[in-house]
């Protein structure tokens, strides 16, 4: 089971969602999910969209172009974590800094 779930909306920026992408830990209990809300085809390369093929992120496209809060409640349809935390495509950890989640008890 994922403790954390953390929802990305993502249009049209796909070098700031893969530096925001590759700022967050792959973890088990990490549940990663990227909604992309119809980006341009010109603008995005879907055949090289980023973390595609990583294990540790789910990725899904809606074709609404509905804004970022329907594409984050797109993603909570899908959020499995204990704990839900959400992040703009454009955020990003800064390097050299550690990362963690912790809330309270179980």
């Amino acid at each position: 089971m994922y403790k954390y779930s953390i929802i990305i909306p993502h249009k049209n920026i796909p070098d700031l969602l893969q530096r925001c992408l590759d700022s967050i830990p792959r973890r088990k209990d990490v549940q990663i999910i990227v909604v992309d809300d119809n980006s341009d085809k010109s603008i995005v390369d879907f055949d090289h969209f980023p973390v595609l093929n990583d294990p540790y992120v789910e990725v899904y496209f809606t074709k609404k172009g509905k804004g970022a809060g329907y594409a984050r409640n797109v993603g909570m349809d899908h959020a499995k974590g204990k704990w839900v935390l959400f992040a703009d495509a454009d955020d990003y950890f800064y390097r050299g800094e550690t990362v963690t989640f912790t809330v309270g008890t179980d």
